[in-house]
């Protein structure tokens, strides 16, 4: 047993103690006030101290009545060993007034000393037992001198001080065994919370969507990831408010489990976004997870595993083809300084050299896209960074371009990274140059800096004054390879769209009534654009 003095269990628990214990002895005091304005009061008490007994019954309801009242917030071990101890005086004067020579009163004192030791551990908890004990030894004496006690009286006062002592270690043993339960419960529910925490921040923080459907189709749970990708501004209730085109998802899983779902997009803003759906066993219901993945982010995985194999074909066509080409130009620059050369095998000789740089060209261009960095997106103002880039970047045999700004006078942000936009813009403006150039004889480029109207998402339209594209061509035109030129290597819209998706953009071209091309950048959502640069 410990010998320091302990306040027990928490100050919240030895306060409902406290109160029930004062309420067992207001209802004892009113009993023994009844009893002894009855007619039993003889039976129970030697009829010469009637008296002295209602007063005593009166006074101890009252001092229980007084202390009800006054004991609220006040737990403190003086307080709480004071009343404990009044009590067993108390108890004990109301032994003294008994007619018999037993010893049944004595009995109302155990539950003194246990409430005590509950409240009170320690040595201070063991001293009720000691008082109550040396009251019980002493009353015995006193009722000797009184009245003629034998034997069995005396140890019947020994063995109740004996049952208070045990009373005192059995309650502080199990009132200790008690507070380790609840100090580990606790400690337990604390872990617990901190991983019901934890699980909820992680969930909270995925990127992909997860949401808990209910049985009758109610949202239980919707994480950030989910209320982007469906586009929702606040948190609804059901699933039909959260997204019809899911609900529709889930219903035709629900009736065939093996069903292809195919990818769906909340509204024009959102991203297209494909679902899965799983079990959830709950409580007697099933429930349903929801799992949604971005469609752009599966697609833009891909690429990376495309461009992988791309670039390890690209090094055996840099180590195959280079070399024996270089060995071509080389010659093909020995032949053309020999002095018995004719002007047709000058010709001929031009013929290689040029086609000789085209596939160099070709080589070039491929390994740039095999071996494109990772994206390091930025967020910038669109306007002020695409002046910047105007005024320094040299476009190759353009002289004097001509550059038109059109806004809308408000500051446009964009997430992108600022030196794969270059290159996209760059390349654009290049073919917009040349084409311009060769239709009106003006290099002239016109850009648009806007946002949707539908979705909110920033664009730029680039346009040029050239031919324009053909009906038919406008897919062509971004595949690898595709080219009217015949000096072209048609991989310039290819890389400058595919660097567009690895910052979650798209480039697109824009059909319209004006002459020339016009090609679109639209950029990510803003609200996606935090997401993103977390990711």
């Amino acid at each position: 047993m410990n010998n320091k003095t302990s306040t027990g269990p928490p100050a919240n628990l030895n306060l409902r103690v406290l109160r029930i214990y004062n309420l067992y002895r207001t209802f004892l005091g009113l009993v023994l006030t009844l009893s002894a304005f009855s007619p039993i009061n003889t039976v129970l008490f030697n009829p010469t101290n009637l008296k002295s007994l209602q007063l005593f019954a009166v006074v101890y309801l009252f001092i229980n009545i007084i202390v009800l009242i006054s004991i609220h917030h006040s737990t403190s071990s003086p307080v709480t060993f004071c009343i404990c101890c009044t009590d067993i005086l108390l108890l004990s004067l109301l032994l003294s007034l008994q007619t018999s020579k037993n010893l049944a009163f004595g009995n109302l004192v155990v539950v003194s000393v246990a409430a005590g030791n509950i409240l009170i551990r320690g040595k201070l908890g063991l001293s009720l037992a000691a008082v109550a004990s040396l009251c019980i030894v002493v009353i015995t004496l006193f009722r000797s001198t009184q009245l003629t006690i034998g034997l069995q009286t005396h140890i019947s006062s020994g063995l109740l001080g004996i049952v208070y002592f045990a009373t005192a270690f059995f309650i502080q043993s199990l009132s200790e065994r008690l507070s380790r339960s609840e100090a580990l419960a606790e400690q337990r529910r604390t872990e617990f919370f901190n991983l019901q925490k934890l699980n909820q921040v992680i969930i909270q923080r995925m990127r992909t969507g997860i949401l808990v459907i209910s049985h009758d189709q109610l949202l239980v749970m919707m994480n950030e990831a989910a209320k982007l990708l469906l586009n929702s501004t606040d948190y609804p209730k059901t699933l039909e408010q959260a997204s019809p085109q899911l609900k529709q998802a889930l219903t035709l899983w629900q009736n065939n489990p093996r069903a292809h779902i195919e990818p769906f997009q909340a509204n024009s803003a959102s991203p297209k976004v494909k679902a899965n759906f799983t079990r959830l066993p709950v409580s007697g219901h099933i429930n349903t997870l929801v799992f949604l993945d971005d469609i752009s982010l599966l697609t833009q995985q891909a690429q990376q595993l495309k461009l992988a194999s791309l670039g390890r074909l690209t090094a055996s066509i840099a180590h195959e083809i280079r070399n024996p080409l270089g060995a071509i130009s080389h010659a093909a620059q020995l032949l053309n300084e020999s002095p018995d050369i004719t002007s047709a095998d000058v010709r001929l000789i031009e013929i290689i050299q040029n086609h000789s740089k085209r596939v160099n060209n070709i080589i070039e261009n491929i390994l740039q896209v095999a071996k494109r960095k990772q994206t390091q997106p930025e967020t910038f103002l669109l306007e002020p960074w695409l002046k910047k880039h105007l005024n320094e970047e040299h476009f190759t045999n353009i002289q004097s371009p001509v550059f038109y700004i059109q806004n809308n006078n408000t500051p446009i942000e964009v997430v992108f990274d600022p030196h794969q936009l270059s290159q996209v813009v760059t390349n654009l403006c290049q073919n917009g140059l040349r084409y311009s150039y060769l239709t009106c004889g003006e290099a002239y480029i016109k850009i648009i800096t806007h946002i949707k109207s539908d979705t909110g998402q920033p664009c730029m339209d680039i346009i040029d004054k050239g031919p324009g594209i053909q009906n038919g061509l406008a897919e062509q035109i971004f595949e690898p390879f595709y080219t009217t030129e015949t000096t072209g290597t048609g991989l310039g819209l290819y890389i400058s769209r595919e660097l567009c998706e690895a910052n979650q953009a798209s480039l697109d071209l824009i059909k319209g009534n004006q002459s020339g091309c016009c090609f679109r950048i639209t950029f990510a959502h803003p609200q996606r654009n935090q997401s993103y640069l977390e990711h």
